[in-house]
């Protein structure tokens, strides 16, 4: 996945981690990017009723091609739930942060676990890693999040879990 080599301390930033990753933001993008990543510092130790303040838990909506049934903040909460319960330690990070405007933060993250929890699709654990990165566009009003659209590496998730097979081409153009 091109990852480095990570620790599971590698998922409590350090202000100077967070500094890198909000250089050159503006002081409100960097706000919203700091308020991003203390959300996944609540998600990783599993508070579930601490992450309702990050959110206009009322409007706030979520959209993902690869999840269309996620569109409230109250249901879409219960997929970081299920993947806390499926992929022990189940952890959030924030890799890169860019922003436009006042109210807008585009973030790339990564989100580590173990199938070890629970099935996933059918498939009893496997303890293989959950080393998906991700994309989210977020939008906030006010101080708190307001619209998130989130694509992920699905596929090499489905993959790594062997909830399917991939071929893996040599040259995909031959």
């Amino acid at each position: 996945m091109g990852l480095a080599p990570f620790t599971e301390a590698d998922f409590v930033l350090s202000q100077e981690t967070r500094d890198e990753i909000t250089d050159g933001l503006t002081p409100r993008q960097k706000f919203m990017t700091e308020h991003w990543m203390n959300l996944h510092e609540v998600i990783n130790r599993g508070d579930w009723d601490g992450m309702d303040a990050f959110f206009n838990t009322d409007t706030m909506t979520y959209d993902n091609p690869n999840r269309p049934d996620l569109g409230t903040y109250f249901v879409w909460k219960t997929s970081p739930q299920g993947l806390y319960k499926t992929f022990p330690p189940s952890i959030y990070r924030t890799l890169k942060a860019w922003g436009r405007g006042e109210d807008e933060i585009c973030v790339l993250c990564h989100h580590h676990g173990k199938h070890t929890g629970g099935p996933y699709m059918g498939v009893q654990p496997t303890g293989n890693d959950l080393n998906v990165l991700w994309f989210s566009w977020l939008r906030f009003r006010g101080d708190k999040i307001d619209h998130i659209y989130s694509i992920s590496d699905v596929l090499t998730m489905l993959k790594d879990l062997e909830v399917i097979e991939v071929p893996q081409p040599v040259d995909p153009y031959k």
